[in-house]
């Protein structure tokens, strides 16, 4: 049995939400976004429903507030140092690479226990060793090997050029499956770290899925950058026709607009092509991987996901103008109309009236991972 995921928040009724959250985050000076982010989680989650039932955000706002406040501070310390003490920035950048892979893996497990469906609370049970392993140990080990090769191959190339070349191309080749394979560990780790109430989530990633979805997304990419460069060629030789046809006018008016002109096109095309291969390796990489995961008991559960490159696409560019236009008023229509987008293209597949799920207490006494990854942008996971 196939249940879609619904959204049913309006734009308009979030509206009010958000500009009072606004508004009292300015006149508090930002206490009150503690608060503000609780609502928007409630309104985000309470209209998200499956199969007749919806989600909750159970997170409280003096938690996310304690939290916001330290995470305050580790960003004026980090910028107060990265300006006067260039030492101290130094092993403080150090000690936050130590750290993150403790954040990343806190703050999943915080956004987890304080959601819930059907009174049944989430949890992320991903141990902190895998979140060093697939976060700092694999990473690292990868760019040191990278580097090794590229040491390697200069120091051939420098007596044989030719196998100099032949080595850095196959460096590339490595460097790419290497980073392929650190991403679908990532996702693994994800996956396979999920828990609803007494249910666990599992699901295996295959490294081939990556690497052809990468590659694909690369010669995509290589494609698409063929149409600015053929239409640049035709317009420079229309120009230069311009210029030996009528060369006073030309270089009065023509230089000068035409530069602009071609300038502003070339960067706009490839701000699309970058947002037409990001959206294809993302919506691929989605689909792919909510296709794997899968719950345990006697009744197996699944999901399900037809995201596609060209809506994300589409998505991204329309939210984008509505953000210019309006001078960032259009935020919650936005904010609305992607969260509907997701929910349209996701499904849960099983028979959930069948569902039977026990529930744990989760403890959640504290936000400070959740608030300071969320200001440092270390929020990773699988979409």
């Amino acid at each position: 049995m196939e249940n879609q995921v619904r959204f049913y928040g309006r734009g308009r009724e979030f509206f009010g939400i958000w500009i009072v959250n606004l508004l009292l985050s300015i006149i508090t000076l930002g206490v009150y976004s503690a608060w503000a982010k609780v609502r928007t989680k409630k309104y985000f989650y309470g209209n998200t429903d499956v199969a007749g039932d919806r989600f909750d955000y159970h997170a409280k706002p003096i938690q996310i507030l304690k939290g916001r406040i330290i995470a305050m501070l580790c960003v004026t310390v980090w910028f107060i140092s990265s300006n006067f003490f260039p030492v101290v920035s130094a092993i403080l950048f150090i000690a936050f690479i130590l750290l993150m892979p403790w954040l990343i893996r806190n703050n999943t497990r915080f956004d987890a226990r304080v959601t819930s469906f059907r009174n049944v609370h989430f949890d992320f049970t991903g141990s902190l060793k895998e979140a060093y392993g697939v976060f700092l140990g694999w990473p690292a080990l990868s760019y040191l090997l990278i580097f090794l090769c590229i040491f390697f191959a200069g120091a051939v190339g420098g007596s044989y050029p030719i196998c100099g070349v032949i080595l850095g191309f196959l460096t590339c080749v490595f460097g790419f499956i290497l980073y392929a394979w650190v991403s679908a560990q990532v996702a693994s780790y994800f996956i396979n770290g999920y828990r609803y109430g007494d249910r666990a989530f599992s699901g295996t990633v295959d490294l081939k899925v990556y690497i052809k979805t990468y590659l694909l997304g690369g010669l995509l990419g290589a494609a698409l950058t063929l149409i600015p460069l053929i239409i640049g060629g035709v317009l420079g030789g229309f120009s230069l026709l311009a210029q030996f046809s009528s060369p006073d006018q030309f270089a009065d008016q023509g230089t000068s607009l035409g530069m602009v002109v071609g300038m502003l096109a070339g960067y706009a095309c490839m701000v699309l092509i970058m947002l037409v291969v990001m959206g294809f390796v993302q919506a691929r990489l989605r689909n792919y991987l909510f296709g794997q995961i899968k719950s345990d008991g006697e009744l197996e559960y699944s999901f399900g996901s037809q995201m596609t490159a060209w809506g994300l696409v589409a998505l991204m560019v329309t939210n984008f103008l509505l953000m210019v236009v309006t001078l960032g008023f259009a935020r919650p229509w936005v904010m609305v109309r992607s969260a509907n987008y997701v929910a349209d293209v996701t499904v849960v597949n099983g028979d959930l009236e069948q569902l039977v799920v026990e529930g744990a207490d989760m403890t959640t006494n504290s936000a400070v991972a959740d608030e300071v990854a969320n200001a440092f942008d270390l929020n990773i996971g699988i979409g």
